[in-house]
């Protein structure tokens, strides 16, 4: 068992459920800056054939099924659009062609040494025109976008619960996607965004790895917690024992129940103080533990457990550090919360927004 955390995500609600490909989540903390991203080509569904009689080569079934993705990235859903989907989906081999392509997509947006082809069919496309396609899809498309399309699972401002292929089970915090890549070698779980929690299945040959950043967390026994920030990596070990390597070289640290390590990007390992194995991934129980935490980093985290988008305004970099244990299955009231204890202004308008600044100096 173990949790990971990377920048973007995070939450706990029971009876969560994992998200579908179709929905997108809100990015919870909103900058006033933003980037121009050129909208893609219209595509029509029309323009694609659904009647299930009509002759369909792979060839064709292929380009089918790149044309969805690239019209489900560029954000332009709207129902009639995903009705007409839907029925292509639902066609004989049309789910197969899809998935296929749609983990192409995920192979190339990973690095080289995790990179892996799906099983199964010849692969249609040279490395370097597939790779070229992904880098336009990256300049075009808009992170949300992407990131969807390479996610396995998602959740949105809720803690959800899946079974993982081995029988290894898995908890997503809010906010927090997994990409899960199993075959007869290993077991790889790539973090995309947030936090997630792992029981492991025991018992099997394949080592059970969990890549974030750059670095590697594998488990070795069964409850250990990963976080993943802008900042860097940080293990925690709730239960046995992970080793941990800030790059895909090696370079292992050993870790037991209660100790911590991180590394920043480019870094190497570095220890941190011990911590209460119980007091591991307490985001699975709705608890926020805020240590020594700065108040703009605490906004953010407090944001993806709410509803609506969070603008920050000025600069929170001055205020204090806060030391708080907030519920996170009550975001507003730890919003409140934290606003009396840092001196925070909270500005709540329709839509659930909220425009968190600094109180005015007297």
């Amino acid at each position: 068992m173990y949790a990971l955390r990377c920048s973007g995500w995070h939450g706990r609600a029971a009876g969560g459920e994992a998200r579908g490909l179709g929905e997108v989540p809100f990015p919870h903390v909103l900058m006033v800056s933003a980037l121009p991203f050129a909208p893609l080509p219209a595509m029509s569904p029309h323009d694609l054939p659904t009647d299930p009689t009509a002759p369909t080569s792979p060839d064709l079934l292929a380009e089918q099924a790149q044309a969805w993705i690239t019209w489900l990235a560029s954000g332009a859903v709207d129902a009639p659009r995903m009705q007409a989907f839907e029925h292509w989906l639902s066609l004989p081999g049309h789910r197969r062609a899809f998935e296929y392509e749609r983990q192409l997509w995920q192979a190339v947006a990973q690095p080289p040494a995790v990179a892996k082809r799906p099983h199964g069919r010849r692969r249609r496309f040279p490395r370097l025109v597939l790779a070229a396609a992904a880098a336009l899809a990256l300049v075009w498309v808009s992170p949300e976008a992407w990131l969807r399309l390479r996610a396995d699972h998602r959740s949105s401002h809720e803690v959800v619960t899946l079974a993982l292929p081995d029988g290894s089970r898995a908890v997503l915090d809010a906010d927090s996607a997994i990409a899960v890549d199993y075959d007869d070698q290993r077991r790889s779980i790539r973090l995309l965004r947030g936090r997630a929690w792992f029981e492991v299945a025991p018992g099997r040959a394949q080592p059970f790895q969990v890549t974030a950043q750059d670095g590697v967390v594998e488990d070795i026994a069964t409850a250990f917690a990963v976080a993943s920030t802008p900042q860097g990596v940080e293990a925690e070990v709730s239960q046995g024992q992970v080793r941990v390597a800030a790059s895909r070289n090696g370079g292992w640290t050993y870790l037991l129940a209660g100790q911590r390590a991180g590394f920043a990007p480019g870094g190497r390992v570095v220890r941190h103080d011990d911590l209460a194995p119980d007091r591991i991934a307490a985001w699975r129980d709705g608890e926020l533990l805020l240590d020594a935490s700065g108040v703009a980093d605490a906004v953010a985290q407090i944001a993806r457990y709410r509803q609506g988008p969070t603008f920050v305004r000025g600069d929170l970099s001055s205020l204090p550090a806060v030391n708080a244990a907030l519920r996170v299955d009550q975001p507003e009231q730890a919003l409140d919360a934290l606003a009396m204890s840092a001196g925070l202004r909270i500005t709540r308008l329709p839509m659930g927004v909220a425009i968190v600044s600094a109180t005015p100096a007297r």
